[in-house]
């Protein structure tokens, strides 16, 4: 059986920083690491609203990224 260890998360909060010549949206990732894995979802995606709302420019998204390693028992 496999366990899980060494679990990370972090919050990626993309934002718009201008348009390309054909008009469409040009965006940047603003990085938030170190975020404890137990956060709820819901928790999660307050707390990048929330880093999102401090930033000068538009958020196109949040994004929660889950990493750990796999190995067996």
């Amino acid at each position: 059986m496999a366990v899980k260890n060494d679990a990370t998360t972090k919050l990626v909060i993309k934002v718009v920083t201008g348009t390309t010549e054909s008009g469409k949206d040009k965006y940047s990732n603003r990085t938030f690491q170190h975020i404890a894995p137990e956060l709820s979802t819901d928790d999660a995606y307050a707390i990048g609203t929330a880093l999102g709302a401090l930033q000068g420019h538009t958020v196109g998204a949040v994004n929660r990224i889950d990493s750990a390693n796999l190995a067996s028992e």
